[in-house]
């Protein structure tokens, strides 16, 4: 990235009035990616990736006030504009208040307006070709008559009538359901995804009662309109056959005849690239507990971080249906990471535990079989992690760990199920797919 800014705050009141803060920016971002030849031409066992380069420039301008309306409550507002080259202007802002109910307690909430401009890479990646998985073909048991829209638009296709008049209905082998290949692509049009949240929530610090703890809980609300994502496969498929959107069979490519392994009409390439969808929304609750004290020589001390996921949704198209998704692999309802430290002199050691809640598959995918959502899922997974360090000097540090300590296998998703990552039969974002590993290392600054 290359890039130059000029910021800084204007003016600022002196605190305990009213305090403002302004400024300015201008940056500008470049980026390049670019594989070797065989990778580019996908011929060294991996996927094909061409070189990404791109650039844009932003010119920001802000001001934010913090005004204090009693003594107890202090009100703050802040707003951003931002002119970007490649989707001109946006704007961002937040309204929020804080109130001290007492000593030990505060009150605070806050509405804003967000927006996140495309990157480099969603602007103007090439196509990079994928081998997506966990697909349901909408043509799979389709016979020569019935099977309503879905089995209208089916028979349209050479290749499915070819396969059902050699098996008396469309069926397909292993090596169709793992020979699908597709490309995804950036999209120069995109513009600027917004976001609308709402905050609410309370601190509390007993000192009268627990000297050392802290405790915060937040309610929050995000809906995000324009979302920039990748059109999910699974809705390409099923707006094609029967979901009275014919224009995504464009991103569809079916075999003519059979091909080596692959089947006459079997799927070979779907293609998906980003763009504004209609929408994205979480909302959940966070509750944080901290707490530190001394105990024997040295101190100790504690994190608790949980957050329940009330509700997850995101819309693929403007106009299209929610897609619930809370609770779901990737996002189950309950997740938390509870920390424990004690440090002695210059010893520290950490250990943490990472737990996440059980999660159900993809109710889409298991619609495809006539499953009903939460019909089959994953059970939960807890992990530890401990770490150990000794500081030599106040700039010197030698520190020790191990990630995954009792070797907590992943839960097992089959490679072509939803919700598996290619090689690891497993969600390899959300859960640890390498097991137990030991690392030491030596930090120091200069």
């Amino acid at each position: 990235m290359i890039g130059g800014n000029i910021s800084g705050d204007l003016f600022e009141l002196p605190a305990g009035v009213v305090g403002i803060a302004a400024g300015f920016e201008y940056r500008e971002e470049f980026s390049r990616s670019e594989f070797d030849a065989l990778q580019q031409a996908g011929l060294n066992a991996g996927n094909a990736i061409p070189a990404t380069e791109g650039s844009f420039d932003v010119t920001e301008y802000y001001v934010e006030a913090n005004i204090p309306v009693l003594d107890s409550v202090t009100m703050n507002a802040a707003v951003r504009l931002s002119d970007y080259s490649t989707v001109g202007n946006t704007e961002s802002w937040n309204v929020g208040v804080d109130w001290e109910v007492m000593d030990s307690l505060r009150l605070r909430a806050t509405r804003a307006r967000s927006t996140r401009a495309p990157n480099i890479d969603e602007l103007f990646s090439p196509p990079s070709q994928t081998f997506p998985s966990g697909l349901n073909d909408p043509c799979l048991g389709v016979t020569n008559s019935g099977g309503g829209a879905a089995g209208d638009a089916c028979r349209t296709d050479v290749g499915v009538t070819t396969n059902i008049a050699s098996n008396g209905e469309f069926t397909l082998n292993q090596s169709d359901l793992q020979g699908i290949s597709g490309f995804n692509r950036g999209n120069q049009d995109l513009k600027e995804e917004v976001g609308d949240s709402v905050t609410v929530g309370l601190v509390f610090t007993p000192e009268n009662l627990i000297s050392g703890l802290d405790i915060t809980l937040d309610y929050f609300d995000i809906e995000i309109t324009d979302a920039i994502v990748s059109t999910p496969r699974q809705f390409i498929l099923d707006q094609c056959y029967g979901g009275g959107d014919t224009s995504f069979c464009d991103f569809v490519t079916r075999r003519s005849a059979p091909s080596g392994n692959n089947s006459a009409g079997s799927l070979e390439f779907i293609d998906s690239g980003v763009s504004n969808s209609g929408g994205l929304g979480t909302e959940g609750v966070d509750l944080t507990l901290m707490y530190s004290t001394d105990i024997g020589p040295g101190a100790f001390r504690t994190r608790l971080a949980y957050t329940y996921l009330i509700d997850g949704y995101s819309i693929p198209l403007l106009g299209a249906d929610k897609d619930e998704f809370a609770g779901e692999i990737g996002a189950s309802e309950h997740k938390a990471n509870w920390n424990f430290g004690y440090k002695l002199n210059d010893f520290d050691f950490n250990w943490s535990l990472t737990y996440i809640g059980a999660a159900d598959f993809d109710d889409q995918f298991l619609s495809g079989f006539g499953i009903a959502p939460g019909g089959v899922g994953i059970g939960s997974v807890t992990y530890h992690d401990v770490q150990a360090s000794y500081h030599i000097s106040d700039s010197t540090e030698l520190y020790a760990g191990a990630s995954n300590l009792f070797d907590k296998e992943p839960p097992r998703i089959l490679s072509g199920v939803s919700g598996s990552s290619t090689g690891t039969e497993t969600d390899a974002g959300t859960y640890d797919p390498i097991g137990q590993s030991f690392y030491i290392g030596f930090r120091s600054k200069f």
